[in-house]
């Protein structure tokens, strides 16, 4: 589709030069000539390297050669958010499921809120404080069969962050400048 916008720019704009070349004054037809000639070859130049980087993609797409990104980049153009979404979900889903106190606390923003099952609220300030928590207080059932459940690749950033898991149960996360996508929140 962008390929035929700027075909049909560089053929409206030859017509142009065409048409001003053979009405305009004689000193300026070859300056107009020229302008037109030279975007008529930038635009076809760009269109090839499109058409090349492309092509290039496509290759190392097939060829298992995708460096990180490039593949998403390839496929699904500007879902790149969605894409760091569903990663960054199943990381922390991976932490949880391994009840790994030590991975969760990489993935945090502190102060981080947990809210315990009877409701209790700690704020974590550092990740030594969730390290000093029972990891069958914070891998609660609920929480764990809450995340586990979750389609990764269906969540969407609210006005409160993305909420991983399903009812009370559940950790949100969002979006931190300098910070990239840290855990705000866990609910157990």
């Amino acid at each position: 589709m962008f390929r035929k916008k700027i075909i049909y720019i560089c053929f409206a704009i030859a017509a142009a030069v065409i048409f001003s070349a053979g009405c305009g004054a004689p000193s300026l037809k070859g300056a107009e000539a020229e302008t037109g000639a030279a975007v008529m070859e930038k635009a076809v130049t760009e269109e090839n390297k499109e058409d090349k980087s492309e092509t290039i993609a496509a290759k190392k797409t097939d060829m298992g050669e995708a460096g990180p990104g490039e593949e998403a980049e390839a496929d699904q153009g500007e879902d790149r958010p969605e894409k760091k979404i569903e990663a960054f979900a199943e990381t922390v889903q991976e932490a949880v499921s391994d009840r790994d106190l030590e991975a969760l606390g990489d993935l945090l923003f502190y102060p981080c809120v947990f809210i315990t099952g009877d409701e209790e609220t700690i704020i974590l300030e550092k990740k030594e404080d969730l390290l000093k928590q029972n990891p069958d207080m914070v891998f609660g059932d609920d929480l764990m069969v809450s995340v586990a459940n979750v389609d990764t690749a269906t969540l969407k950033a609210g006005e409160e962050g993305v909420v991983l898991g399903e009812g009370t149960s559940a950790i949100t996360f969002q979006e931190k400048p300098g910070f990239g996508l840290r855990i705000t929140e866990i609910r157990e």
